[in-house]
């Protein structure tokens, strides 16, 4: 009994110290004679309340709101004086409204403020909650001007995104981010044109506040997948996608990140890539634990979460998820097509390139061809030429008398067509017929691109010596001399 009577007295001391600590502003200190009186008595749920004021002045609103709940619970129990449940519930009121973010954070605190009314009365809770009220509707108000602005902002994002212009899309989207930074599938859309744009650190910071505000959100865990990948980080991209599985164990789109992953892994380790084969290549990746298992144990835990959530948040998370998968389903089709269509326009603008660059091919071919025919004829009279005149050297007498240059007897084409003598510098031209070398290129200088002898243009202007034909002229020339 005395023993009970000295902690009472003891918890009492330690209530005026921190109570004198708490009037100086020597929150810290009051705090920890608070929290000691409450030790020594626990049926003093004043100790509580107080520790929960020092709190509140600290800024340290949710060890407020849990010091309130504490005392309201436990006075309760102990049927303590209402006045102390109320000022418990007003002060617990006073921290939630410090931490009300949006309008409905107020709904809590004007509870907690009903509730304190309703054990007992005060103008000053009355005043409290009124304010609370007229607070939350304003925001409730502002907040509904921002959504329309945010859903035109991300509409317009859309928009955008379909026409593959990424950079202004980009920017609605953080409008829309501006008026209501609360959801996902802004984060998730800026994500995305973010990889486009070839920004992946942002990408991935957007990715990774879509899955802090829906951890239920497939498309966040594929976006901040496939940043992981395209930096190359294959560990960090295969762990993110076995995270989604939690949303969506079937997800076909979860399962090629896997394989993908597991593929790019395997190959950096030297190994032979079987994309085919998950469970066989993520068997080298993971050496603590068989994939199946850790797959097939993720699996479980999805069910077990959807059957832990009620049946109102299942379908409401349902109908968000079918209602988002079929936009992104629409912008993904739309931009396959035009994707597509792009694709075919291209195709078809190389196959007629093509097409033309193999007409000029066949048709240099032909001329190529022509051109060698040509050059073949001249070669094979060249020789008939040669061989002419070493018959006639064989044959002729060496008693024989006549002109050296008998007109009747010089072979036609050691004759250049246009000076109609004897050729000493023949060459070949681009008809196929062998000139005079002086003659041929003073026909050129006057500005003539046509044949001397076809009146059809030449394709060039460049000139063959005819070796052969030379030494065969020569070889005539020296057997007339020698007849002479």
């Amino acid at each position: 009994m005395e023993a009970d009577e000295e902690r009472a007295a003891e918890a009492q001391r330690e209530k005026e110290a921190g109570n004198d600590a708490y009037r100086k502003q020597y929150l810290e200190t009051a705090v920890d004679h608070y929290t000691r009186g409450a030790a020594l008595d626990p049926r003093d749920i004043s100790f509580l309340t107080n520790r929960a004021a020092a709190y509140l002045l600290m800024s340290k609103y949710r060890e407020c709101v849990r010091d309130c709940d504490e005392a309201v619970e436990r006075g309760r129990e102990l049927r303590a004086d209402n006045r102390l449940l109320a000022r418990a519930l007003s002060r617990k009121a006073s921290a939630l409204l410090k931490l009300a973010a949006c309008a409905a954070d107020y709904a809590p605190a004007i509870r907690a403020l009903q509730q304190s009314l309703a054990e007992h009365y005060s103008d000053d809770t009355r005043d409290k909650l009124d304010q609370a009220e007229s607070a939350r509707k304003e925001i409730e108000e502002r907040e509904r001007l921002d959504q329309e602005a945010a859903d035109h902002h991300r509409q317009r994002g859309n928009e955008l995104f379909q026409r593959k212009n990424y950079q202004e899309a980009t920017a609605h989207y953080t409008e829309a981010i501006e008026k209501n930074p609360n959801d996902p599938r802004v984060f998730s859309n800026r994500a995305q044109c973010h990889i486009y744009l070839g920004n992946l650190p942002k990408g991935l910071e957007d990715a990774e506040k879509c899955i802090e505000l829906d951890p239920t959100f497939l498309k966040g865990y594929v976006r901040k997948a496939n940043v992981q990948f395209l930096m190359e980080y294959y560990e960090s991209a295969l762990a993110t996608y076995i995270e989604g599985l939690k949303c969506d164990p079937n997800s076909l789109v979860i399962i090629d990140g896997l394989r993908r992953c597991a593929a790019y892994i395997n190959r950096s380790n030297g190994g032979d890539v079987r994309p085919d084969d998950l469970e066989d290549i993520l068997g080298n990746v993971s050496s603590d634990n068989d994939l199946r298992n850790k797959l097939q144990k993720l699996m479980e835990e999805a069910a077990a979460l959807k059957k832990e959530a009620s049946d109102e948040r299942l379908r409401r998370i349902e109908s968000e998820r079918m209602a988002r998968t079929s936009e992104d389903l629409y912008l993904n089709q739309a931009q396959q097509r035009r994707e597509t269509e792009e694709y075919l326009s291209k195709m078809e603008q190389e196959f007629q390139q093509l097409k033309i660059r193999q007409d000029e091919v066949s048709e240099e071919f032909q001329k190529a061809t022509e051109h060698n025919e040509n050059l073949q004829h001249q070669l094979t009279e060249t020789i008939r030429a040669l061989e002419a005149v070493r018959g006639d050297a064989t044959s002729a007498s060496p008693s024989s008398s006549g002109s050296v240059l008998d007109e009747n007897r010089i072979p036609s084409y050691f004759i250049c067509p246009i000076s109609q003598d004897v050729m000493n510098d023949p060459h070949i031209a681009a008809d196929g017929f062998t000139y005079e070398g002086d003659f041929i290129r003073s026909w050129f200088r006057t500005g003539s691109d046509t044949s001397p002898m076809t009146n059809l243009p030449l394709e060039h202007d460049e000139l063959i010596p005819n070796i052969a034909l030379r030494s065969a002229i020569q070889e005539w020339l020296q057997q007339q001399n020698v007849a002479a």
